[in-house]
């Protein structure tokens, strides 16, 4: 005699609603709300939905290494859930057992993909925020009004202060003077100075010398020839 429960009809509605159970698994969902985020995300850029915010954006380095390892961390900690919630849902069979473990595997190397990327990830602000960023302080080469003078004439010179940090100061001096940083540059970074050139007995060149330091205390030094000329 045939069992009531081997009936075709009332086995086939068993597998139906079987199957709607399964559908309806939470494991289930929620790997279907992680997919369904994914597509949505990418449609949305590729139909321009989002202003241009993401694909935009893509081409900075930033930018794209934090979305990385944000979706990574989302697939990495969604697949822990499901995990979880499928150790404290499901029956425990041996069919189910499998399925866990190979789940296991799974979050196992999901966790090594996303350490290294974090690793990379932090290393490299970490890295980023230990550079001091410090630049030399520099002088553009100095310019004068002429490049020979009478002795006791006035000329003019004329620099530009950049890199280190603001605010500058600077000196003048000629050959080996004691030239002090003490002066404060302009804040546009020019230096434009009116000299008197040193008294000679006779022509000879003279060094003119520009001393340049700036917040941090870091100095710079540039100079020019100059031909001082006795006079008749």
């Amino acid at each position: 005699m045939t069992n009531g429960n081997d009936h075709p009809p009332v086995k086939q509605a068993a597998e139906t609603v079987g199957a709607i159970k399964a559908y309806f698994n939470p494991i289930v969902s929620i790997a279907f709300a992680m997919l369904l985020a994914i597509v949505l995300l990418i449609g949305a850029s590729t139909l321009g939905l989002d202003k241009g915010l993401v694909l935009a954006k893509m081409g900075q380095v930033e930018f794209a290494r934090g979305l990385i390892t944000y979706l990574f961390a989302v697939v990495t900690i969604g697949t822990a859930v499901v995990l979880v919630v499928s150790a404290l849902t499901s029956e425990d069979t041996e069919a189910h057992e499998r399925r866990f473990q190979r789940g296991k595997e799974i979050l196992s190397l999901l966790l090594g993909v996303f350490g290294t990327i974090v690793g990379f990830y932090f290393g490299s602000e970490v890295a980023a925020k230990g550079q001091t960023g410090e630049t030399i302080v520099k002088v553009v080469p100095v310019r004068l009004s002429a490049g020979q003078v009478l002795t006791g004439a006035e000329f003019t010179l004329t620099t530009y202060v950049s890199g280190g940090k603001a605010p500058y100061k600077y000196g003048i001096g000629f050959d080996k003077d004691d030239v002090k940083a003490e002066v404060p540059v302009d804040p546009s970074g020019w230096i434009i100075k009116t000299l008197v050139a040193p008294k000679v007995s006779a022509d000879r060149a003279a060094l003119v010398r520009v001393l340049v330091g700036d917040a941090d205390g870091h100095s710079t030094e540039a100079s020019v020839p100059l031909l001082v000329k006795a006079g008749p």
